[in-house]
């Protein structure tokens, strides 16, 4: 028995010696310049030891010294076809099967470790996803900025983690993969909140068409919290009052904004219409009046005047469908009769609208809903461009 356990202790240090043999021919080939040499070795210590730790580590130096030979030339010359297409990704794949193998492997000196080498691949893997999303080659985008991601997270650089889960983000949308795209935009905040307010936006719009306004709340507060003061944000949380009918938060909200950026157009635009939502019409004729008087051709503005006066005409015909449901035939005539300077107000401000843009599909279909009203005519063209949209999807 003692004869055969130092075999055996034997058989286990010969093997030992061989591979650090082999493996030092493929050091020094390293630390020579020699990467193509140095492949040829490793693929003989590979042979020879598929399940040593220390040859895969080796292997991921190889092939990230072949890679980095291959850029070299390529920078020296952008018509050179690379040699080792796949090498970053083979290196990565063997640094991820020596730690497999063994999480305490060390690397030989001026050699990478396992962690170190992985961390090195993450910046060519997170540039080779730019260049597939340019190609708008999905699915190799996502191969390489998921690599990146996992690399990244690794090196414990949780910013441009982030970075990678959005752009997988981009990625998966761009493929109507929406599910793993609001899975990519979770992890991007989670790993670094403050990347980007427009991770928070899209979220908060796709749990509003959802229908989820408590994680439309949620996520308000999380991206409020991380950017406080970006107009987008407050954009959002905007309708997420109106939203949830909080009308007194809107327009404290649109006083504030409206402050901070007093000859925003967009800003006045979007309170206006929030205004108008809310039914304070007199409000969103305040906001709009002293820009319209500076910018008189402004589409968004002309649009949120006409929208202002068409809402209360809606009010007017609610009180309309009340009275004469209450049986009080005195009360309608002469609502109808203000009811029809409202609506004439709103054609007068739609019309000039469609005037400045006459390809804003919210006013043509109100421009011709007002026209109808008014048992005015439907100019031919109107009437195509609203029928149109009949037939989009």
């Amino acid at each position: 028995m003692k004869k055969l356990t130092f075999l055996l202790v034997g058989l286990m240090i010969s093997t030992t010696l061989f591979s650090q043999s082999c493996l030092d021919d493929v050091w020094q080939c390293l630390r020579n310049n020699q990467a193509p040499k140095a492949k040829k070795f490793i693929e003989e210590c590979m042979a020879a030891y598929p399940d040593n730790a220390q040859v895969w580590l080796m292997k991921g130096n190889v092939y990230v010294n072949l890679y980095n030979s291959d850029q070299k030339k390529l920078n020296a010359d952008p018509n050179y076809t690379p040699r080792y297409p796949d090498a970053l990704m083979t290196a990565n794949e063997a640094f991820v099967k020596a730690l497999e193998l063994d999480p305490k492997v060390q690397p030989k000196t001026g050699m990478l470790g396992a962690i170190d080498g992985q961390r090195l691949c993450a910046d060519p893997f997170y540039e080779m996803g730019a260049k597939y999303s340019e190609k708008k080659d999905y699915a190799n985008a996502i191969k390489y900025y998921t690599l990146a991601a996992k690399n990244y997270e690794l090196g414990k650089n949780k910013k441009n983690a982030a970075a990678s889960y959005f752009q997988l983000a981009v990625a998966y949308f761009n493929q109507e993969n929406q599910s793993e795209g609001k899975n990519m935009l979770l992890k991007s905040i989670s790993a670094y909140p403050a990347l980007l307010s427009s991770s928070y936006t899209t979220l908060y719009d796709i749990y509003k068409n959802e229908k989820d306004t408590a994680n439309c709340g949620i996520i308000l507060q999380k991206g409020l919290a991380a950017f406080p003061d970006d107009e987008e944000m407050m954009k959002a949380q905007m309708d997420y009052y109106d939203m949830t009918g909080q009308n007194d938060k809107v327009l404290a909200l649109c006083d504030s904004m409206l402050a901070k950026k007093p000859g925003d157009l967009t800003v006045a635009a979007n309170c206006a219409n929030y205004m108008s939502n809310a039914k304070q019409f007199s409000k969103a004729e305040e906001i709009l009046t002293g820009l319209l008087e500076k910018n008189p051709n402004d589409f968004q503005l002309n649009f949120q005047m006409a929208y202002r006066y068409f809402m209360e005409v809606v009010e007017y015909e609610d009180k309309i469908d009340a009275a004469m449901k209450a049986k009080q035939y005195a009360e309608v005539n002469p609502l109808r009769t203000a009811e029809k300077e409202i609506i004439q107000k709103a054609h007068e401000w739609s019309q000039k609208a469609y005037d400045i843009n006459g390809n804003n599909q919210q006013n043509n279909i109100m421009l011709q809903q007002l026209k109808v009203k008014l048992l005015m005519p439907v100019p031919e063209e109107l009437k195509a461009k609203v029928d149109s949209y009949r037939h989009q999807k």
